[in-house]
């Protein structure tokens, strides 16, 4: 659901305690007051909330996710975090993990839970199990492939199992997908003996000039600020008595410091003065990068570098930081949760506070790697330009996203996304890097008509595609266009976005109610302020609404006409309030008059007392349904996955025989009523 009609109906069915959950992209709450450089970015992590959980209670809670594993120097990480970053850890009563691994080798690491492999298969159970290390390990590939494609493309248009329907979605709503998905991997593969050297040895760098900004500011505390503090500290123990640096701590303002060379002596003083300063309210990286810039534009080594140390709070644009930055290169450590996309968008190199160790490493090596290695942000160059040619036909190719590890490295996976319009075989694909013996790579393949084995290629392309919308909204404002289409990705590939969020609460909540021909009534809340609500009806008849005393509800009967079709239909409702202002808003209702089909199958011979299985299928809309025998009581019928049909147990009477008829009723959500009947015979 878009983010603010999702958050209105938790809060309106909690106030019921009819047991909501929320599921949304950072914490904030939307407001008109708060600027757009404020919302949380598409890297924040998610948050859940539930409610209500009654004392000494349960709830189970189901969480899907997908996330990509990055490959650096041939090897992959993955890293859930379990341990909190501060406190107590839980501790699980029952805790089960079971991991199948693919087309992988598994390597484990002493800092995660203490894994077993079995035949392709990783798991672990224990009970009284206390969270205090992350699931954590790594995997190597069985085969290296400099260069690989994937696709997933369905002739019939339908997505990959696991995008269900919402409640109020039906299959014939949604268009068929006539493009086809593609992904094309490349892993330039290194010597794995100078990967190991590479472990195992310190690599010396040449000098550089460095200027590290710690943020100071309120924001920025507890575990947050500890962590920070942990990567600074091992950041300056890297650093070689040739280099130089400057640590600035900033808040609101920085403090102004001078370049000093990289000896214990320094470095320590440094830390010392860190240490001391008290944390302040406000900030603004802004002002601390224009400081840096300019003490560090007096080297004429070269321009040096800045690395940022912040939880992510300040709200400056990309326009500003850009402006600030100018040429020079910008590395981001995010501390907190909610990373903001400006910051993202600006930075060379980033890493977040749920990092794999891999990804650090990464990090810090192009932070500290010559001038020529370390790729600068050029603003004005298309980061979404093809890097690769398609040769021998045109299989219409467009929307291409940079995934994965970017740019390429030797021993590391980086990969492009995108769609294809035109399904053809027999063509090449030729990659140019100079990291291939050659200075390119090149490979036969297929955009094949039918590929259904890539599912996940449909939703990782959206979310590469909602990702850019968001990074140009960030950089050049709002348009209806980019929202609407960031809103639309998300609902279809289901993924939270900043302007979306998942509401698990029970479908009739959720589903839109139908009106029955016949008297319904219309009934709209409106503000205190309202004097008067009309509603303009789609068969032209214009209902006055009335107040109902002591409330803000504003009601109206109206007689649907006999031959008014079934549908969605629309109806304007016009309210205006005291000071004579009129707001006019476009509401929807389903006129649903046809009765339910009902087909029961029942047994044809039963005895007297015996308890009967009777089954029976009728429409998805129907919301009870109810089968009795002669005069005893109805009983219930409900839905049984696995005979893909409603079934219920009838008891039947002691002194009743011969031929006796069982009576069926289904009531829909309409209200519409419909009758069955099957003869059972009692002997």
């Amino acid at each position: 659901l878009e983010k603010s009609r999702a958050r209105s109906i938790y809060q309106e069915i909690t106030r019921q305690r009819i047991d909501p959950g929320l599921l949304q992209q950072g914490e904030e709450e939307d407001g008109a007051d708060r600027p757009s450089s404020s919302r949380p970015s598409s890297h924040s992590l998610f948050s859940v909330k539930v409610a209500p959980i009654p004392a000494l209670g349960t709830k189970r809670l189901e969480l899907q996710f997908h996330q990509e594993v990055p490959y650096i120097n041939s090897t992959g990480e993955f890293r859930l975090v379990l341990r909190p970053p501060s406190g107590e850890a839980p501790i699980a009563s029952h805790f089960t993990v079971n991991i199948h691994l693919g087309d992988c080798k598994y390597e484990g690491m002493q800092s995660g839970i203490p894994l077993k492999s079995e035949q392709g298969r990783l798991y672990f159970t224990a009970s009284n199990f206390r969270m205090d290390r992350d699931l954590q390990f790594r995997i190597t590939p069985k085969t290296l492939s400099p260069l690989r494609m994937t696709a997933f493309r369905n002739p019939t248009g339908q997505m990959p199992e696991g995008l269900a329907l919402a409640p109020w979605e039906r299959p014939s709503e949604i268009p068929p997908e006539a493009d086809g998905f593609f992904m094309l991997e490349a892993m330039p593969i290194g010597s794995q003996a100078k990967a190991g050297e590479k472990s195992s040895k310190r690599e010396r760098h040449p000098p550089q000039t460095l200027a590290i900004l710690f943020e100071t500011s309120l924001s920025h505390r507890w575990d947050g600020l500890e962590a920070a503090y942990g990567h600074l500290v091992r950041f300056l123990g890297t650093l070689e008595p040739t280099d130089q640096f400057l640590l600035i701590p900033f808040d609101r303002l920085p403090v102004e410091d001078q370049l000093r060379p990289a000896t214990p002596k320094e470095l320590e003083e440094a830390l010392n003065n860190l240490r001391q300063r008290p944390l302040a309210p406000g900030c603004s990286v802004a002002r601390a990068i224009k400081m840096a810039k300019k003490t560090i534009a007096n080297n004429e080594s070269n321009t040096g570098r800045i690395f940022l140390l912040t939880s992510g709070a300040d709200i400056s644009t990309s326009k500003e930081l850009r402006e600030a930055l100018g040429t020079t290169q910008l590395f981001t450590l995010f501390s907190g949760s909610q990373p903001k996309e400006a910051l993202v968008n600006t930075s060379s190199g980033v890493i977040f506070s749920t990092s794999t160790e891999i990804e650090q490493d990464f990090f810090y090596r192009h932070l500290l790697a010559p001038e020529e290695q370390s790729v600068a942000l050029d603003s004005t160059k298309d980061k979404n330009s093809i890097p690769f040619v398609v040769s021998g036909g045109d299989p219409k190719l467009r929307h291409i996203y940079p995934i994965l590890t970017q740019p390429m490295e030797t021993g590391a996976l980086s990969g492009w996304i995108g769609r294809y319009g035109q399904p053809q075989s027999g063509l090449s694909v030729k990659l140019n890097s100079p990291l291939f013996n050659g200075g390119f790579h090149e490979i036969k393949t297929d955009f094949p008509v039918k590929a259904l084995d890539a599912k996940d290629l449909p939703k990782r392309w959206a979310r590469a595609r909602a990702d850019d919308l968001l990074a140009r909204i960030e950089l050049e404002g709002e348009r209806r266009d980019w929202v609407d289409e960031v809103i639309a990705l998300s609902k279809r590939y289901k993924f939270i976005t900043p302007y979306t969020a998942f509401l698990a609460a029970p479908r009739s909540l959720l589903r839109p109610r139908r009106i029955q021909p016949g008297d319904p009534v219309l009934r709209v809340e409106c503000d205190q302020g309202t004097r008067s609500a009309v509603a303009l009806l789609p068969f032209g008849t214009k209902l006055n609404l009335l107040r109902r005393p002591g409330t803000n509800i504003w009601e109206g009967r109206f007689l649907a006409p006999v031959d008014f079709p079934d549908g969605r239909h629309a109806v304007r409702i016009l309210i205006k309030d005291v000071s004579g202002a009129t707001i006019s808003e476009i509401k929807h209702f389903i006129m649903d008059g046809k009765a339910p089909d009902i087909k029961p199958t029942v047994p044809t011979v039963a005895s007297p007392g015996e308890i009967i299985k009777i089954m029976a299928n009728t429409d998805s809309d129907v919301v009870i349904l109810t089968a009795r025998i002669g005069n005893a009581p109805p009983v219930p019928l409900k839905w049984d996955n696995k005979d893909k049909c409603s079934i219920g147990y009838l008891r039947v009477p002691g002194n009743m025989s011969g031929k006796c008829e069982v009576f069926f009723e289904a009531v829909d959500g309409a209200k519409n009523r419909a009758f069955a009947r099957s003869v059972l015979e009692v002997r």
